[in-house]
């Protein structure tokens, strides 16, 4: 079974030598897969997945990235790991993290997901 939730973010970085100071809208999916729970199905509870991303939540939104520890290059990868590291020290069945900026139809991202055992 797999659950997911999603949330969305306002931010500021920048990526030198590329980039100066720019801001973006940034949508994010946590997908979590497990046995599903025998009597509510689902493969994690969202309540508590919901209480989690609180705060990966405020420490993104309305920030300039580069300052956020672990952060200082905040491209759409190192994000999306910066994330999924935060969520899997709480969370054993985190499966993956998608970033994605720009509009629909014309958005670009990543997806940083668990290693999976050789």
């Amino acid at each position: 079974m797999e659950t997911y939730k999603e949330f969305t973010f306002e931010a500021a970085h920048k990526l030198e030598p590329y980039s100066g100071l720019h801001g973006h809208s940034f949508k994010v999916s946590v997908h979590l897969v497990g046995e599903p729970d025998p009597v509510f199905g689902w493969a994690a509870n969202l309540y508590e997945v919901e209480k989690q991303i609180e705060g990966i939540h405020k420490t993104l939104d309305h920030k300039y990235l580069n300052e956020i520890e672990g952060l200082s290059v905040p491209s759409l990868e190192n994000l999306a790991k910066w994330i999924f590291d935060k969520l899997s020290e709480k969370t054993d069945t985190l499966d993956r993290v998608e970033v994605k900026r720009g509009a629909e139809g014309q958005a670009e991202g990543c997806v940083y997901r668990r290693a999976r055992a050789a």
